[in-house]
């Protein structure tokens, strides 16, 4: 009974108690920053978030596997490279160089697959001709198999060292953890919550779906972040479009549907756009 107070005492000495007053400053200082949301390059999807990416708010963005999560959240990346926008890109399956490969395709107007092949002979002339003047605001942690501990640090360190507006996380299950996997997930997700209002940033983070369309590994996305949406791509299909499963702030709005797609998948790259 003793250490089970002890424990008690000593997690609430760790959470800090606010007035009122404390919490309407805050919310006093947020109205000099309104409309301070980060753009995503698409339009529709920025309408649906309220503006664009919030600091201090959590958006998911799940699909079944190989359907392009990582090719859209690569999407806004690069337009936000384009804007100016320094943020962190965490890659727990694919690598920096591969992500590269990508952005270099779109803005080299080639696809990725042209950096596999031996037939491009003036490939790494166009590379450095365009890295000479390309904008430089994402900053990379190749980090497979991290632990919430590497992805607090990676997070924290890049805000402190870059600046940064907000981060990527590709993907939700691959942070490793032991124990009950729906309790490690849920912990992976409050982690990335308390991180996005401690340091008043953004982030984006990917997620798989099962076969059952439900989000793999239980829901503590879903429950935690502010906006969740779902990634909706036939297989061999250029048309995409976004279901929003879940929002805390705005009413619920599709960029698209089944029977008219709001995104195309671009073989530059690949990427995706809006469709008008």
């Amino acid at each position: 009974m003793v250490l089970y107070l002890l424990r008690r005492f000593s997690v609430m000495r760790s959470i800090t108690l606010n007035s009122r007053n404390t919490a309407i400053d805050r919310v006093v200082s947020g109205l000099d920053n309104r409309g301070d949301a980060t753009g995503t390059g698409f339009p529709k999807l920025d309408k649906a978030m309220g503006g664009g990416l919030y600091p201090s708010k959590a958006y998911g963005l799940q699909a079944r596997k190989k359907i392009g999560k990582t090719i859209l959240m690569g999407s806004m990346s690069f337009n936000m490279n384009e804007a100016g926008i320094p943020h962190l890109w965490i890659a727990c399956e694919m690598a920096d160089f591969e992500l590269e490969q990508r952005h270099l395709g779109r803005a080299l107007k080639r696809n990725s697959l042209d950096f596999l092949s031996d037939n491009e002979d003036n490939l790494s002339d166009e590379v450095l001709m365009y890295q000479a003047t390309a904008p430089d605001n994402i900053y990379y942690a190749n980090a497979p198999g991290l632990s919430i501990q590497e992805l607090t640090d990676a997070v924290e360190r890049a805000v402190k060292d870059h600046g940064i507006r907000g981060f990527f996380l590709d993907y939700l299950q691959l942070v490793r953890g032991s124990g009950d996997r729906v309790e490690h997930l849920e912990n992976v997700s409050n982690a990335v919550v308390s991180l996005v209002k401690d340091l008043d940033i953004w982030a984006v983070v990917a997620a798989q779906l099962n076969q059952e369309d439900n989000t793999r590994g239980g829901e503590g996305m879903l429950l935690a972040f502010d906006q969740v949406y779902s990634l909706r791509r036939p297989k061999f299909s250029e048309g995409a479009w976004l279901e929003m499963k879940e929002s805390r702030y705005t009413p619920y709005m599709n960029i698209g549907s089944d029977k008219s797609p709001g995104l195309i998948l671009e073989m530059n790259g690949p990427h995706f756009c809006e469709l008008q």
